[in-house]
């Protein structure tokens, strides 16, 4: 698939077929994630891959987590960044973010399904809490996404656009 159709055509899946992701595919999204573009090319990101039930459950029973799929998926992917490998930490977030999006057409290009997983906000800081805790990580490594990961086990709907002339400006607002 070239990449204009995958970034078309990339939509959120939340129901997945009971069929595990390759190594040599979640290679591929790792790779496609560290060729994203990095302040001062500081790479900051750290992929966490888990397929245990376990981990999963821990992070979609948290009473606050809405996004129960994640125990379905096959493989769930914790996006991070190291902060001691940023040389300006203001760009961690953007950083990783940028490496996500790589992810997510990679895998539509590849035939997989992902879901973007963001549910961070300052209102619910215990689902943050609960992820740390699931992936054991040390205090230097933030986590910024969530991704789920499979092989769709439904046809998901045309992504309906606002009119191009609603967000594009030319020269000023």
């Amino acid at each position: 698939m070239d990449a204009i159709k995958a970034i078309k055509t990339r939509r959120s899946i939340r129901k997945y077929k009971d069929k595990k992701v390759p190594s040599k595919l979640v290679k591929e999204l790792i790779l496609a994630g560290m060729h994203a573009p990095s302040s001062f090319n500081s790479q900051p990101w750290i992929f966490i891959t888990t397929t245990k039930k376990e981990t999963k459950n821990a992070i979609a029973e948290h009473k606050s987590q809405k996004s129960q799929f994640i125990k379905d998926a096959p493989l769930l992917m914790a996006c991070c960044y190291d902060i001691n490998k940023s040389k300006e930490s203001a760009h961690n977030i953007e950083n990783v973010a940028v490496a996500v999006e790589n992810i997510l057409i990679a895998a539509n290009a590849l035939g997989l399904g992902t879901c973007y997983i963001g549910a961070f906000a300052s209102k619910y800081p215990e689902i943050e809490k609960s992820i740390i805790k699931a992936f054991k990580l040390p205090k230097h490594i933030n986590v910024v996404a969530l991704i789920t990961i499979g092989y769709p086990d439904i046809k998901p709907n045309e992504k309906e656009l606002r009119p191009i002339s609603d967000v594009w400006r030319r020269d000023v607002y």
